[in-house]
């Protein structure tokens, strides 16, 4: 039951910077702000099912690889069913600067990197290391830097990714992205952590700026998998020493 409540708790919160953003966005739509929410409702729902259900658990492991999988799952789905051209996601492994993506994928690791420095989370077991560097780049940037952005925008229906300055998107996403790291609720009561969500709501305006900037989830997805690598490895390094 917990997971329900989160999750629509969740639905309503994100919806808030949403609409703010949809302020300075003419193209952001009340429609769409209260689909993005809802998706970000169901996102966080399956996404935590096999934490809820433990028989929905079913690749096992010590981390949520199921429940990163259900998520992808729904994303496909929503895809489909509202029939989302790929480039208005983002999916698609063209660069329309090659030289900009390459230096802002060693950025995420140097950024990885300094934060295993500063946090030092020990030694990481090899699960730990395959997880971080797929399943969390793959499940929320399809959902925060690529889904969630089109919905936004309207890009619905073979819609094309409308032109124009995307900040308000990137910064209401980021915004979203940092709530929901830094959200949680247990046994009636409701959580805040700030800290947990400032540094993924930085990596996410980053994220989200070259989503648009290179017309491809490609380096987001890769910086955010690297960048946690880079944290465990570095970090595991730095606390042995």
């Amino acid at each position: 039951m917990d997971a329900v409540i989160f999750a629509a708790s969740f639905a309503l919160v994100s919806a808030v910077p949403f609409s703010l953003v949809g302020l300075f966005d003419r193209r952001i739509r009340l429609s769409m702000v209260l689909l993005c929410a809802l998706l970000l409702g169901l996102d966080d729902l399956v996404t935590g099912l096999a934490s809820a259900v433990p028989a929905l658990a079913v690749f096992g492991g010590g981390w949520n690889w199921s429940g990163k999988v259900y998520s992808l799952v729904l994303s496909v789905v929503v895809i489909l069913a509202l029939r989302i051209d790929r480039h208005a996601i983002g999916l698609t492994f063209k660069q329309r600067s090659t030289s900009l993506s390459v230096l802002a994928v060693l950025g995420f690791i140097i950024w990885g990197s300094a934060l295993g420095l500063i946090f030092q989370p020990g030694a990481a077991d090899p699960e730990t290391l395959i997880f971080q560097v797929t399943m969390p780049g793959l499940a929320e940037e399809l959902v925060y830097r690529g889904l969630v952005p089109a919905v936004l925008l309207g890009a619905l229906w073979g819609r094309a990714l409308p032109q124009g300055n995307y900040w308000p998107v990137i910064v209401g996403t980021a915004i979203a992205f940092g709530l929901w790291h830094s959200l949680g609720y247990a046994k009636g009561e409701f959580r805040f952590d700030a800290m947990s969500g400032l540094f993924p709501f930085i990596g996410s305006l980053a994220g989200g700026w070259l989503r648009f900037r290179t017309g491809s989830l490609l380096v987001p997805v890769l910086g955010h998998g690297l960048a946690n690598l880079a944290f465990h490895v570095v970090g595991g390094l730095a606390g042995q020493s």
